[in-house]
């Protein structure tokens, strides 16, 4: 059963997923994890100092004889218990001040690990193939991952902190007990196993839970965009579809609480009869000692110092029982962590390594304090410069993931420098799968592809040589500078160039009615923002290929969102435009494409005829078809 599998997670894992939080704190801040640690340790040597002076207080205090049995009285010295007492309350003062600082050096780290930790689940999302988004296992793996970052390491951290303070006083208090009483030890372990065992169980039920649910999640997340979110806010609203996606959201909802309810039930009623079983093993070791005492077996100083001793030993093995339980179910959801953001983990140690022998902090800000480029190394690329080589698609075919049926099947098309190549055909022929694996998102299923000669490029070539404008672009709600801007984000800001290009892309005009300008945040979610129409979007879109300046052009449906004019006006302009540049051009509008040096007609995932406008009304094939139903449209109109 998969559950079975999941939860059959071995020591080693667990011990490696807990190192794997001590390394991300390590890490993210090193010397508040050292202060948490020491202040642990110090916590645990006071508790063994308070149970040695109570010890020996107690024994001077009392003075053989005047009782049966050998038992012992209080005697004069009893006077120095005060001094004894004061000490104690010294101590306690001590510890509490202790508390104080490693509490504010635990909020601290804590803010720091989940910043650490996030930033890794980010670096590896952001670096993940474009095949792998259209993978739900992958999501799946993602929103485990992104639920693991968030709290769970520092949460981890903090209870190993707790943890080792648990343990080391449970260490401290058996050499007390060994000293002393050494026979007790197995009754006061035994009293734990119980605990220690449910603890265990509901930990693995609980991640195997957590794990089952990750798709029922991600769905209610999406409900949730879908009612909260501004840009569906219209549709919901003039469809009705508020109720229907609510109750949708609450059914899902609805699934998670019962399985959550059922789990508990049982584990409940499992560590309640754990704890009364350990409690009533403690309860027969109490009695015991209270016998021997009494028949003067042991002295009583003797007896009140083990009972002590039983006493913190019982609490802090529940507390380590406690511990083990949300620790052990946060080291398994570590597991997912550590399993999807490993290579980042291992690229940031590289960064800090770097980092440190540049004299730069590990915080991303210089030795000096001065600021420095925050992007971690790996998310360095080459600008986009030079000049594009010829580029060549040979007998490739492609197929997206969980897809039974290939979107291209045996293409073979080629650009070279300068020129304007057109792909035409119905939705869903293929093309704009095309122009991705040409721009270097996809790898091809098999063929090749050959730029500049050479088979087979690193898609990272294919992408800095491109500027890719999308059908279904991005509206990013920041300014419009940054909309422009984001063309060229590892290049240093450019006002300038920025400008350039909104004047390339018709944009200049609107940007600059905007209240702020190119500063206006645009979405009137935040305050002073502004909303801009599609088209005036689509022109931004533009923009940013401008701005970045690359050879080679992708521009899908480029003036789908552009009024007729607006239409006309770009493409009559479109060797001007992008003059020197090389420009893969994806329309429907075949009156558009006919000063393209090339036109691939595809159908099905293939090419089924190629030329030039001329050549191809010329063949009287699918392209000559379709070009004069459009024409007699309009001339009908």
């Amino acid at each position: 059963m998969a559950g079975d599998r999941r939860t059959s997670v071995s020591v080693r894992e667990l011990v490696g997923s807990a190192f794997f939080a001590v390394r991300l704190a390590w890490r993210a801040d090193r010397r508040s994890l050292l202060h948490v640690l020491l202040a642990q340790l110090a916590s645990a040597l006071g508790l063994v100092t308070v149970l040695v002076v109570v010890r020996y207080a107690i024994g001077g205090a009392m003075v053989p004889g005047g009782g049966g049995g050998g038992g012992a009285t209080a005697g004069p010295e009893s006077r120095w218990l005060i001094a004894v007492m004061a000490g104690l309350v010294a101590l306690g003062t001590g510890a509490g001040i202790l508390r104080a600082v490693a509490g504010g050096r635990q909020r601290v780290l804590a803010a720091k690990v989940d910043r650490y930790a996030v930033a890794s689940v980010l670096r590896t999302a952001a670096r993940a193939e474009l095949p792998e988004f259209e993978d739900p296992d992958f999501h799946n793996r993602l929103q485990r991952a992104v639920f693991a970052s968030r709290a769970q390491p520092a949460m981890v951290v903090t209870a190993l902190a707790a943890g080792l303070q648990a343990v080391l006083t449970v260490v401290a208090v058996t050499a007390v007990f060994a000293a002393l009483v050494w026979w007790l030890l197995p009754f006061a372990l035994l009293a734990v196993l119980p605990t220690l065992k449910a603890a265990r169980d509901e930990r693995g039920a609980g991640y195997d839970l957590h794990h089952d649910l990750s798709e029922n999640r991600r769905s209610r997340q999406y409900l949730e965009r879908l009612l909260t979110g501004r840009d569906e806010a219209k549709e919901i609203r003039a469809l009705g579809l508020g109720p229907t996606l609510r109750d949708r959201w609450n059914g899902r909802y609805g699934q998670e609480i019962t399985q959550v309810e059922s789990m508990h039930r049982v584990h409940v009623r499992r560590k309640i009869t754990a704890r009364l079983a350990g409690d009533l093993t403690t309860a027969v070791v109490i009695a015991a000692m209270w016998w021997l005492a009494s028949t003067g077996r042991i002295g009583l100083p003797t007896a009140l110092t083990a009972l002590a001793g039983l006493w913190q030993l019982s609490l802090r093995m529940q507390m380590i029982g406690a511990l083990l339980n949300g620790l052990g179910e946060s080291v398994l959801y570590l597991k997912d962590l550590r399993g999807f953001a490993e290579a980042a983990d291992e690229d940031t140690a590289m960064e800090h390594h770097k980092a440190s022998a540049h004299g730069t902090a590990s915080d991303g800000t210089a030795a000096r304090g001065k600021p420095s480029d925050q992007r971690p190394a790996a998310e360095q690329v080459p600008l986009p410069t030079g000049e594009f080589r010829p580029l060549r698609a040979e007998s490739i075919s492609f197929g997206y993931p969980g897809s039974p049926s290939r979107a291209l099947q045996d293409v073979t098309v080629g650009l070279g420098a300068g020129e304007i190549v057109a792909l035409v055909g119905a939705n869903g022929s293929g093309k704009t799968t095309l122009a991705k694996i040409l721009a270097g998102l996809y790898r091809p299923d098999s063929g090749h592809l050959v730029y500049g000669g050479v088979p087979d490029p690193e898609p990272e070539q294919l992408r800095s040589a491109s500027a890719v404008v999308f059908q279904d672009f991005i509206r990013y709600r920041l300014t419009a500078a940054d909309n422009i801007m984001f063309g060229r984000p590892q290049a240093p800001p450019d006002p300038d160039a920025a400008a350039r290009a909104a004047g390339r892309a018709g944009a200049e005009d609107f940007v600059g009615r905007l209240p702020r300008g190119y500063d206006t945040v645009l979405s009137k979610e935040f305050s002073g923002g502004a909303d801009l129409s599609l088209g005036q979007w689509q022109r931004l879109a533009l923009a940013r290929a401008f701005y970045r300046d690359s050879p080679f052009v992708i521009l899908d449906e480029p003036t789908a969102s552009l009024d007729p004019q607006a239409e006309a006006d770009l493409f009559g302009r479109i060797r001007e435009l992008f003059a020197g540049r090389t420009v893969l051009l994806i329309t429907h509008r075949f009156a558009n494409v006919r000063s393209a040096d090339r036109i691939y007609v595809m159908d099905a995932g293939r090419v089924i005829e190629q030329g030039d406008h001329e050549a191809l009304l010329a063949q009287d094939g699918t392209y000559a078809r379709l070009f004069r139903l459009q024409a007699e449209a309009y001339q009908d109109a």
